[in-house]
């Protein structure tokens, strides 16, 4: 064979020794990356999740509204009160307490005779007190659980999760008085106060509560929180003043707690040091708290500025989301924040992308989420309509 043509197959061999090497090195990067990969999964694909949520398709309910037992009419277009929990709806007058499933069918009525009765809900049972009077009771679908008589004119009451209840009295010592009660209706912790309790609110399991208190310093009201637990005489802490008046608090898993006052919603950590604050810029029409989300509304409409704000956590950079319309009302379900307007109801989530959108008439002012329905709640009358997020 002459040497040329040894010299050509030569050539060869190594060219295809060279072509497996690389594909070799090739295949052992590749391993490389995806043991990479598969190794920091937990950091990178949740990212990528988020990223998909970005950019689905938003949700267009049809807004049909039900029928059969709705609408349900208000006697008279008096001034109601209206909440749904644990699938049940209750419908509070100036006479009457009306019990309904979710179809709108009538379980029970029961007649209350307060004046100026409130109501409060939680966990598939309603707390109603009479502002300014000395009676309150609470309901359930079945029955009337409790029913008491204060011996001080009743300022105003909550009720827990686990069926706990706390009223707040006036007094002629004091400014106002804590009494709580257990599911049973049974005393367990008391409290005389000297400064005026404008709100309460249970911590995990009733173990404790939230206290908001109003007070002065260098001539402004400021809103001081204690955090007590019903088994000892010292408060668990004491939180730092926050330029605001209280309007709702909500513990936190923490150990900390969030308030929603009427200048500003401030998150504080397990001692009761405030994180941060977020100062509205203009008029606060209303605001919600589920776990560590927040969600506030605001309406300027000299400047026609109408703003939903969404606060993820006291660790996240609070998003602006602007509407066209003045904004009704807000509530936070299924990690969403919910707005009402006179032409919609929108869903944001917590990255600040529209999930859901329905469309509704002006002749509602507020309303209730639960489970794959949404209760509208008008002058005189409640419909109730589906709605997918």
């Amino acid at each position: 064979m002459p040497d040329f043509e040894i010299d050509i197959v030569e050539k060869r061999k190594k060219e295809k020794r060279k072509r497996r090497i690389i594909k070799l090195i090739i295949f052992i990067i590749l391993i490389i990356i995806a043991g990479g990969l598969y190794y920091y999964r937990d950091k990178w694909y949740p990212k990528l999740e988020g990223l998909g949520e970005k950019y689905q398709t938003t949700i267009q309910n049809n807004g049909k509204l039900a029928e059969g037992n709705f609408p349900i009419e208000i006697n008279g277009g008096s001034e109601y009160q209206f909440d749904m929990t644990k699938k049940t709806g209750y419908l509070l007058n100036d006479a009457y307490v009306y019990i309904y499933n979710q179809n709108g069918g009538l379980l029970e009525s029961r007649q209350h005779a307060y004046s100026n009765a409130v109501m409060k809900t939680a966990d598939g049972k309603a707390l109603i007190y009479e502002s300014g009077g000395y009676n309150f009771r609470v309901e359930s679908p079945k029955k009337t659980i409790i029913t008491k008589k204060m011996e001080n004119t009743i300022i105003f009451g909550r009720i827990s999760s686990q069926g706990y209840i706390a009223i707040v009295t006036n007094s002629d010592k004091f400014s106002s008085v804590l009494t709580v009660y257990d599911k049973n209706g049974k005393f367990i912790y008391g409290r005389d106060c000297i400064e005026r309790i404008i709100d309460v609110s249970f911590t995990s399991n009733s173990e404790g509560c939230l206290l908001s208190f109003i007070n002065a310093k260098n001539g402004a009201l400021v809103n001081i929180m204690e955090k007590i637990n019903f088994d000892k005489s010292e408060p668990v802490w004491i939180s730092e003043p926050a330029e605001t008046f209280c309007i709702n608090s909500y513990p936190l898993e923490s150990g900390g707690a969030v308030i929603i006052g009427d200048e500003e919603c401030a998150y504080y950590d397990n001692s009761g040091k405030i994180v941060v604050n977020f100062v509205y810029e203009s008029d606060f029409d209303g605001g919600d708290v589920k776990g560590n989300s927040s969600a506030i509304i605001t309406n300027d409409e000299k400047r026609r500025e109408y703003i939903l704000t969404i606060i993820a956590s006291a660790d996240s950079e609070p998003i602006k989301i602007k509407s066209s319309e003045p904004l009704k009302d807000v509530a936070i379900y299924d990690n969403c924040a919910y707005i009402m307007t006179s032409k919609n109801i929108m869903a944001y989530d917590f990255n600040g992308q529209l999930r859901s959108t329905v469309e509704i008439t002006d002749a509602y002012n507020s309303f209730r989420r639960s489970d794959d329905y949404i209760f509208l709640m008008g002058y005189d009358k409640i419909d109730r309509i589906d709605y997918n997020n």
